[in-house]
């Protein structure tokens, strides 16, 4: 095995087999954000023999402070691709596939069954509820994290061995919920939980009897960055849980839309008297927007007191992106407008050197 696992292979817990399991295994990663990076370069370092990185987003400047694959060569790019390369060239001895794509209830069944274990790298909630469902009906283990603000999670769900992440959390939540572009999340912080997923991973996969190592299978590892300290909390199997207490054949899948339209800060100005809608909240709103713009809460939006304009040309924003390709997704198809997503959000229309307006009032607000 050379030089290059030797100082893994010495291990008694991982030794000559466990890296030969590892050499064979073959491993999906859902997201190449700030999970996702931290996650794939000790993957690819212990030597997983196939290693698959599904994501359909672009490199840009604000993901360079967490995501530490990137650099600023790599702005707009698709993430799969830069990840894969960055990959191939710390380990040319293993195999890597990118799909710059989203997970999604169409390639779920062929990319689980196609591999022993899936990394949830995604930062957003139908695509975790995706991939959790998806683990317990194609009986795939799945290492969940996320991490927001300045707390952390991972956990390692194992089907027919333990609860599901419907279990910990039985529903996604309502309403608008900030994720880390707009909370804000310390870069080091998802960088512990990536590589505590990590740990996770390879601790299953090199899989030797007798070796002693416990699994997060049933427990719940958060870290608080603010004092640092680490708690495990039991999590317990759910008699009524929707999904892993009954038939997995009758579990179905559920996930992102069809991919939203993007449009980009510099091409703006092409567009024919293009409405410009911000669906942060009123607040957001209020603190500065794109000049001309109108406001529709996401939240507004989801309970039905607002809609999107359902006629002509119209980009619609957030602070990320999120948020607005949220909107996009729940106004559904409708031939009479151009729905566009503005990609990055209004830091990235405030990146290519553009000024907020602030409004004396909230009278352009819902």
């Amino acid at each position: 095995m050379g030089e290059r696992y030797a100082k893994q292979t010495i291990l008694p817990e991982i030794g000559r087999e466990g890296q030969v399991a590892l050499g064979k295994a073959r491993v999906l990663c859902v997201g190449a954000g700030g999970l996702g990076c931290a996650v794939l370069p000790y993957l690819a370092g212990a030597g997983v023999g196939k290693i698959t990185i599904i994501d359909d987003d672009r490199v840009d400047a604000s993901n360079l402070q967490r995501q530490v694959l990137f650099g600023e060569s790599n702005l707009g790019e698709l993430k799969a691709i830069a990840a894969a390369r960055r990959l191939a060239n710390l380990n040319p001895d293993i195999r890597i596939e990118a799909r710059p794509e989203r997970l999604d209830s169409g390639n779920a069944k062929v990319l689980f069954e196609t591999h022993d274990l899936v990394i949830d790298g995604s930062d957003n909630f139908a695509t975790k509820y995706l991939a959790g469902d998806a683990s317990v009906k194609f009986g795939v283990p799945l290492v969940y994290g996320s991490a927001t603000g300045l707390e952390a999670m991972v956990s390692l769900f194992l089907p027919g061995s333990g609860p599901c992440l419907r279990c910990l959390f039985p529903e996604p939540p309502t309403g608008w919920v900030p994720n880390c572009a707009e909370a804000g999340v310390l870069g080091p912080l998802v960088g512990a939980a990536g590589c505590v997923q990590a740990i996770e991973a390879i601790k299953l996969l090199a899989g030797r009897p007798g070796s002693g190592l416990e699994s997060l299978c049933g427990r719940l590892w958060v870290m608080d960055g603010r004092d640092l300290a680490v708690r495990r909390m039991a999590i317990r199997r759910s008699p009524d849980c929707p999904v892993c207490s009954g038939s997995p054949a009758n579990i179905e899948l559920q996930g992102p839309g069809p991919r939203v339209r993007e449009i980009g800060p510099g091409e703006i100005d092409r567009l024919k008297q293009p409405v410009l809608v911000d669906v942060r909240e009123p607040r957001e709103f209020v603190e500065g927007h794109i000049p001309g713009a109108i406001n529709r809460p996401l939240s507004a939006l989801q309970s039905g007191q607002a809609r999107l304009p359902d006629a002509g040309t119209c980009v619609v924003y957030c602070a990320s992106g999120n948020r607005s390709r949220q909107a996009i997704e729940l106004a559904g198809s409708n031939p009479g407008v151009d729905l566009r997503n503005l990609r990055g959000g209004i830091v990235a229309w405030e990146g290519a050197g553009n000024v907020r307006v602030v409004p004396d009032s909230a009278e352009r607000a819902v």
